[in-house]
């Protein structure tokens, strides 16, 4: 009697949990060697946020190149995963190839919102192949980006629309140290959008109490109320108009404010 073969069978990464932020989780990869403004990123996370929760946040790069170190600074702030490589041999390609494997492994585990952080012509394939399988595709890069690369995107950002203001305001990007200080509605956003994603990512839901916002934000920044002209929590979202949904969730007999960030429309 001949005996049946075993089939094979082959490990695979386990899928995305949909529900462990947002309904559409979002993957930010980051070319750190393409483009080098770590002080972007929380300008960065803004955009991105907007798509639904930045629950995957990696950073691509030969890691023993000195161009790296601006980044190793922002990484555990801003809680970034360093991929890529540790090697001076790594080949020229080598976080192209990198980034490109990782953006395919999310893929197949059921990521469909990217934010590509990259200028490199090279990533033009990976960005019509991400959007065959339907996937929305932000791209942000230098004002030196390839065209291609432009044109391939669902939408594509330079870092100069990201903060529109800053020939005017050199020192307006906050930093793991220096949060925002001025009353800008840009950077009352940026405050607000950490502050959220902060607690969201502890939490693992999208819609978080609007009390628990402003501990975060005290936490950020104590002085955050006084700087931005206002008392109530509720007012400081205002004045960034289509960056939260809010909610009133009965509790008991009264009832309790609740918000989460504003789902981008393509």
């Amino acid at each position: 009697m001949a005996r049946r073969k075993k089939s094979k069978t082959t490990a695979t990464a386990p899928p995305i949990q949909q529900n462990t932020l947002a309904a559409s989780p979002v993957a930010l990869l980051i070319d750190g060697e393409n483009v080098i403004a770590p002080d972007m990123i929380a300008h960065i996370l803004v955009e991105a946020g907007k798509m639904g929760g930045v629950v995957i946040r990696q950073v691509y790069g030969n890691w023993t190149s000195p161009s790296m170190h601006p980044w190793k600074e922002m990484m555990t702030h801003y809680a970034l995963e360093q991929m890529g490589n540790v090697s001076a041999n790594a080949g020229r390609n080598a976080t192209d190839i990198a980034l490109v494997i990782g953006a395919i492994d999310l893929l197949y585990r059921g990521v469909r919102h990217f934010c590509l952080v990259a200028g490199d012509s090279d990533y033009r394939p990976l960005v019509l192949r991400l959007r065959q399988d339907g996937c929305i595709v932000l791209g942000i890069g230098m004002s030196n980006a390839s065209h291609t690369l432009k044109e391939a995107c669902n939408r594509f950002l330079t870092t100069e629309q990201l903060t529109p203001h800053s020939a005017s305001h050199k020192s307006t990007i906050p930093s793991p140290t220096s949060l925002p200080t001025t009353r800008s509605s840009e950077e009352l956003s940026i405050l607000l959008t950490d502050a959220y994603l902060q607690v969201a990512k502890k939490g693992g839901n999208e819609w978080i109490l609007l009390s628990v916002l402003g501990k975060s934000l005290r936490d950020l920044n104590p002085n955050f109320q006084e700087t931005h002209g206002k008392k109530k929590l509720s007012l400081l979202i205002e004045q960034c108009p289509g960056l939260f949904e809010t909610r009133l969730r009965k509790v008991g007999k009264g009832q309790t404010a609740e918000v989460r960030i504003r789902e981008q429309k393509h």
